[in-house]
């Protein structure tokens, strides 16, 4: 048999392989587990299993946690996700090379500790999607809860992340250190406002994950409503904001002991602000 037919037969045999068993020829892993604490589950491809530490994470993974467990995923970029109880996130895109990367994190409920490294290419993007915002940034830390109302929150624990509703993607909002703000369906984010750490010890707890030191307050009072003008964001959206505003503890609170269904939402491309 001659050098070609060689070549061909190992083509064919490859190709073959590939179609049998898609989830694990050529498999993209990003990152492993760190941690796997109680009930937690992960669908890779039609198959659903019981992840274990140091097991690999493959782009589009979904991971679940059920009532009081939790899991951590180290990526290959040293960003760490870790998510609490009754959560559900899905790695929906990860990209690295050299200085840039490129990753779409899908939190579709509960809640997750976002912890990413910088990188100074200015094309690299970090994002957070949930069904009602997307909170994207190159290097820093921040809490992110979904609630069933829809609703999200975020709160801002190092340096700053920009926030928006894929609905209304030119009204962006600046969050930093020690500011949280809330995106309710089909409304703008609410002006960012500062939040006492206290409020998100539990969650914190929950997720496992510590609170920086000396991180929150620093900046928390200032720039509300410079960045909302900045942003474009109108009278009637600020009003409407200041009421959800108040509430914005509340709602990550009870998400945080929720389960309910998974809402679905596209993840469309679209210009980063950050």
């Amino acid at each position: 048999m001659n050098k070609k037919k060689v070549f061909y037969s190992f083509f064919v045999v490859l190709l073959a392989l590939q179609i049998l068993f898609p989830a694990t020829l050529l498999a993209d892993v990003v990152g492993k587990f760190n941690e796997v604490r109680g009930d937690v589950s992960m669908l890779r491809a039609t198959v659903t299993t019981t992840p274990k530490v140091e097991g690999p994470v493959e782009t589009k993974d979904v991971v679940a946690t059920g009532d009081k467990a939790r899991a951590k995923l180290l990526l290959t970029d040293d960003t760490l996700l870790s998510v609490g109880q009754k959560s559900n996130l899905e790695v929906t895109e990860y990209l690295l090379d050299k200085n840039r990367r490129s990753s779409i994190i899908s939190l579709k409920a509960g809640a997750m500790h976002t912890k990413v490294e910088k990188f100074l290419d200015p094309d690299s993007k970090f994002e957070v999607h949930t069904p009602t915002a997307v909170a994207g940034a190159r290097g820093t830390e921040w809490l992110t809860v979904v609630s069933e109302n829809p609703g999200t929150t975020f709160y801002a624990l190092q340096n700053s992340i920009a926030v928006f509703n894929p609905a209304l993607p030119t009204q962006v909002v600046t969050v930093v250190a020690g500011q949280f703000t809330t995106v309710m369906a089909g409304l703008a984010p609410t002006i960012p406002a500062a939040f006492i750490p206290a409020a998100i010890g539990g969650i914190m707890g929950e997720v496992g994950a510590a609170m920086p030191t000396g991180a929150v307050g620093a900046g928390a009072a200032g720039a509300s409503a410079g960045t909302a003008a900045g942003a474009g964001i109108g009278a009637g959206t600020i009003a409407i904001g200041a009421a959800v505003v108040a509430a914005g503890v509340a709602v990550a609170a009870s998400s945080s002991g929720s389960s309910g269904t998974t809402p679905t939402h596209s993840t469309s491309s679209h210009s980063h602000p950050y």
